[in-house]
């Protein structure tokens, strides 16, 4: 005789036997809710199919060809009974799309690099990618391993840089760089240090070096997703983020390790001649800019990045230029709740300047007091304090001021043209941030200069 369906309240007979994979059956005992202290089903247990819908059962045979047998899925749970609700259609189609989602990811899961015995699967990327999700910290490319091939990944057959070598504009759109001539010699400034490289993931890409930076240009101008980056490139998704933290990461520590700030002589050498004449002294602007990000999960990172300003959750970098346009200075970024005292207080701006030396900034940079000792000059629009009205000699300087000042806000404005410091950084780019603000603003440098020479 048929065995009785073991749901509770249910008199059929007949019906599926549970699976035998562990975890699916797991599945099933919860949900038929027996009630009875670790029961376990025996050979015979049975659900009859009134606990399924059409969704749970197979259409098609594997050669393709309609069932004609009504066979389960193999990842069909019983879920009807008489104590829940049935399922709505909308309901229906989220959970036939969560399946599908599920099929995909199982497909990308099993991709391996080729010769390698590197297993790459989705849910170690996504499990990387959320290690820290509130950190400002770059990440820290890991050692090569010993056993793995640098030669592991599939042959390239993506995009090229050379490909647009003879269309400016189009290579401009793409990477912010003015020519493919512009990108070679920026990535011939990098000499052999690229050959030796310690990448995140621990293998080497078999792309060519000059297209691992045109992918990591490309993400930074255009802030593409992973997805969308492996897609246009023809490569993984874990490949993707393998070449972009090791290279932006690279990016960091070689601006970093170049002295960008310039002597007295060659700052006034190169100033606009108006600059020139009203404010010699002056050897750096400096303004602050915030890179919206994506609000943390924990509550002391909420707070620490919440910025008042922006009412929305940043990182705050401190940014110095020359009156004649180079980018000579840029901080480590910090919370949006810092204010910018407390970065020029935790950079060191202060042990670059010298004694007669002269800065510009805003309003908001109090900071007079911090350069008394190096004799350095601050000029900032004046305070009214306790005037009711500036007089007439305040005014007219506080527009000089503000004529010259508007030089860093423009370049700060060039650099965020790179579209990643403008899109909310997401939390696996948020530990990233130092290392991509500062490789877009630096990166601003081998640009045509933006500022005139008469200004």
């Amino acid at each position: 005789m048929p065995t009785q369906c073991c749901v509770p309240l249910c008199t059929n007979k007949g019906g599926h036997r549970f699976p035998k994979d562990s975890i699916l059956r797991k599945k099933w005992i919860q949900a038929v809710k027996r009630g009875e202290h670790k029961w376990k089903p025996s050979s015979r247990s049975v659900v009859c199919p009134n606990h399924f819908d059409a969704s749970d059962y197979k259409t098609t045979t594997n050669e393709g060809d309609p069932a004609q047998i009504r066979r389960l899925k193999t990842d069909s749970v019983p879920h009807i009974f008489p104590w829940k609700s049935a399922l709505t259609p909308s309901q229906r189609q989220r959970r036939e799309r969560g399946r599908k989602l599920q099929a995909t990811e199982d497909s990308r899961s099993a991709w391996k690099d080729v010769g390698a015995n590197v297993e790459i699967s989705l849910e170690d990327f996504e499990q990387e990618g959320h290690e820290n999700d509130s950190g400002m910290q770059p990440c820290v490319p890991q050692p090569i391993k010993e056993s793995v091939d640098s030669h592991s990944q599939t042959d390239f057959n993506g995009l090229h840089a050379r490909d647009f070598a003879l269309n400016d504009d189009t290579f401009h759109k793409l990477t912010g760089l003015i020519s493919y001539n512009n990108f070679a010699m920026v990535f011939a400034t990098f000499g052999d240090e690229v050959e030796n490289m310690n990448y995140y993931y621990g293998w080497k890409p078999k792309m060519d070096l000059e297209d691992q930076f045109f992918l990591t240009i490309i993400r930074l101008r255009m802030n593409k997703p992973t997805w969308e980056t492996a897609i246009m490139f023809r490569i993984h998704d874990k490949e993707v983020s393998n070449i972009f933290i090791t290279w932006i990461n690279f990016l960091y520590f070689h601006f970093k390790d170049i002295d960008w700030w310039p002597s007295r002589d060659l700052v006034q050498y190169f100033s606009p001649t108006d600059f020139r004449k009203k404010f010699s002294t002056t050897l750096v602007i400096i303004d602050g800019t915030e890179i919206p990000l994506q609000k943390p999960k924990k509550p002391i990172a909420q707070q620490a990045t919440y910025s008042t300003y922006k009412n929305r959750n940043t990182v705050k970098a401190l940014i110095g230029v020359t009156p004649g346009g180079l980018i000579s200075f840029v901080s480590d970024v910090f919370g949006g709740a810092t204010s910018d005292r407390q970065i020029c207080e935790r950079s060191n701006l202060v042990n670059k300047v010298e004694s007669g030396d002269s800065i510009m900034a805003d309003k908001g940079f109090n900071v007079q007091d911090m350069f008394i000792d190096p004799n350095v000059e601050i000029n900032i629009p004046e305070f009214f304090r306790k005037k009711t009205r500036l007089s007439e000699k305040s005014v007219l300087k506080d527009r000089k001021i503000a004529s010259k000042r508007v030089h860093v806000e423009r370049l700060i404005g060039l650099a965020k043209t790179f579209k990643m410091l403008t899109s909310p950084l997401s939390v696996t780019d948020a530990p990233l941030a130092d290392a991509i603000v500062t490789s877009a603003f630096f990166l601003c440098n081998y640009r045509p200069c933006i500022v005139p020479t008469d200004a």
